[in-house]
């Protein structure tokens, strides 16, 4: 056998291999056909039925020279123009998945607008409206510009949240006017009370974003007064449990409140005017006010001791006497000692570096930053002698509790200042501060007094610290 093939020779074979299978494998003894020369591989055709050339006249191709793996694929080459490979077709997209996917550009595109629109308008305004040497004031004047600032942080945050409710969650930020004399109404329905420490719990739990992980000082097993309810009110700015339990033997009558903003802790004065002679009651006041609950303050005109501020303006600057304590626009207290101060100057500068808003000067601060500050002697208060009790506390940002030691109808004791302060500081406050006390000595809530107050009547005073809303209310007037 010859060591190399012509190649026109094994296709002319080959293609009649094929057309001898489609024609139902014809006789090999069929006579041959003389072999016409074929034309160049470019221009090669298969040839039809009736032009073939049988197998035996190439007996030697019969053999196994290893080709016969390869005759499938030249004839299939050779054939007519085979069917193109049939591809899986893809899988159509999701309609409802692309159609979210463009709802959701166009949300985000829309509140972008929203958001840009929002932000020229606040950058015009702010050009308009804010000097450019509006910051930490201690005038009047000077907190309208404050106020101005405070009230387009808030605007910005309120109408972002709007504009991207749909996308994502904003918390809404509530202010009040430091100015305001009348804070918003709060709302009728949040008021309750209840005997069951579980519905308190309960209250509890659903505050969880206001309390912003802050554990509460109220707790199930406190040793509470026999048939005296719990008071409450929560919305989405405050919450307040107030409650009584005894401790060492006193009646202690307890509120804690959690705010949302500082300008919800306010000081109210009788007539909204500094030096009024006219004096109420500390429930009128209260109710005035739209006080959520309210506590009595240092009774400020009835002496002239102490550093006194009143809406960012230093009204008394007596420096040696008593400790102050100073609420700033955060909500924080903070405290000076007596003597601290040099000069009337050294005040001043105190009250626009700390951004100041009132003051109270009673005292003497009982706990500070989470301390016992023990006090052996004071120009005030009758500290040595069993007395009904005022003190105002902090734990935390915006979180706060209220104290009064009073007389009981079952002649239970009151309290020295020191044992006030180991009362107050065994609930674990940062901060707590002595009010006036006595008859003064008053928690006011969902309409009245809520501690029993000395000889069963509520006393004539020219101030109070009070708690409020800031959810914007209505215009009526609230039953509590």
């Amino acid at each position: 056998m010859a060591d190399s093939y012509d190649l026109e020779e094994l296709l002319r074979e080959f293609s009649s291999h094929r057309d001898e299978t489609e024609t139902g494998g014809k006789s090999s003894s069929t006579p041959a056909v003389q072999a016409e020369p074929a034309p160049s591989p470019p221009a090669f055709q298969a040839q039809s039925q009736e032009e073939f050339y049988p197998e035996d006249e190439y007996p030697e191709y019969e053999q196994d020279h290893g080709y016969e793996e390869f005759r499938e694929d030249f004839s299939e080459d050779y054939d007519d123009e085979p069917e193109p490979e049939r591809q899986a077709e893809p899988k159509p997209k999701s309609r409802k998945g692309k159609s979210k996917n463009i709802l959701h550009d166009v949300l985000m595109s829309f509140a972008g607008l929203i958001f840009l629109g929002v932000s020229l308008l606040a950058i015009t305004w702010v050009g308009l409206n804010v000097h450019p040497d509006a910051g930490t004031a201690t005038t009047a004047s000077g907190s309208g510009k404050l106020n101005l600032m405070s009230g387009l942080d808030a605007y910005m945050n309120n109408a972002a949240s709007d504009a991207l409710s749909d996308l994502t969650y904003i918390r809404k930020i509530y202010t009040i006017d430091e100015n305001a004399t009348v804070a918003p109404v709060p709302n009728p329905d949040g008021f309750g009370s209840t005997d069951d420490p579980a519905v308190i719990q309960k209250l509890i739990d659903d505050a969880w974003e206001l309390l912003a992980g802050q554990d509460m000082i109220w707790s199930p097993d406190a040793d509470f007064v026999p048939g005296e309810l719990m008071r409450y009110y929560y919305d989405e700015t405050i919450l307040v449990i107030q409650w009584k339990e005894y401790i060492d033997g006193r009646c202690c009558t307890m509120a804690e409140v959690k705010l949302a903003h500082g300008s919800q802790l306010r000081r109210k004065i009788s007539d909204d005017a500094y030096g009024s002679s006219i004096q109420l009651y500390a429930s009128e006041m209260a109710k005035s006010a739209n006080s959520v609950i309210a506590i009595n303050g240092d009774f400020y005109t009835f002496r002239s001791l102490g550093i006194t501020v009143y809406q960012r303006q230093l009204y008394r600057s007596e420096l040696d006497s008593v400790d102050t304590c100073f609420f700033d626009s955060k909500g924080n207290m903070i405290f000076s000692k007596a003597g601290q101060f040099a000069d009337e100057a050294s005040v001043k500068q105190f009250i626009e570096d700390n951004d100041i808003l009132f003051s109270v000067a009673f005292g003497p601060v009982l706990v500070d930053n989470g301390e016992l500050i023990p006090c052996d002697s004071y120009p005030i208060g009758e500290i040595n002698t069993q007395y009904s009790r005022s003190c105002i506390a902090q734990k935390g940002e915006l979180h706060y509790l209220l104290m009064t030691i009073n007389h009981t109808p079952d002649a239970r004791p009151r309290a020295t200042i020191n044992e006030l302060g180991s009362y107050i500081h065994s609930k674990g406050v940062d901060k707590a501060y002595t009010l006036d006390g006595g008859q003064t000595s008053e928690i006011v809530m969902m309409g009245g007094p809520v501690n029993y107050v000395d000889f069963g009547n509520e006393r004539l005073v020219s101030d109070i610290i009070y708690f409020a809303t800031a959810l914007p209310g209505g215009s009526q007037e609230v039953s509590q």
